[in-house]
């Protein structure tokens, strides 16, 4: 199954890579992830969109925001926690997931 595929490369970056559900479509949970930030390595969960939320075609959303980058901060409340994500756009859902991650962790360093 493709889903399968897209989620052991995730494990590849993140051991602890969980397929999660919302409403039928996928969400994949990435804890403890280090992001690259202002020169420095910060820790934070994250949730993985890799299909259309609201306008966006994909979206992460991650446990604190960065205000210093990205722009346009917003909170959601996903699977009973609150997300917090920045306004970027037109990351193609038709990317390998690992590709769709990586693009958006780009925007924060």
């Amino acid at each position: 199954m493709i889903t399968d595929l897209q989620i052991a490369a995730l494990r590849r970056i993140n051991r602890g890579a969980e397929l999660w559900d919302e409403g039928g479509q996928p969400l994949v949970y990435l804890p403890t992830m280090k992001v690259q930030h202002n020169g420095g390595t910060t820790t934070v969960d994250g949730l993985l969109c890799p299909r259309s939320h609201g306008s966006y075609t994909t979206r992460l959303f991650l446990s604190q925001s960065f205000p210093n980058r990205g722009q346009n901060w917003t909170v959601h409340q996903i699977m009973g926690r609150p997300w917090h994500t920045m306004s970027y756009n037109y990351v193609p859902a038709s990317l390998p997931w690992a590709e769709i991650l990586a693009i958006h962790l780009g925007q924060l360093k």
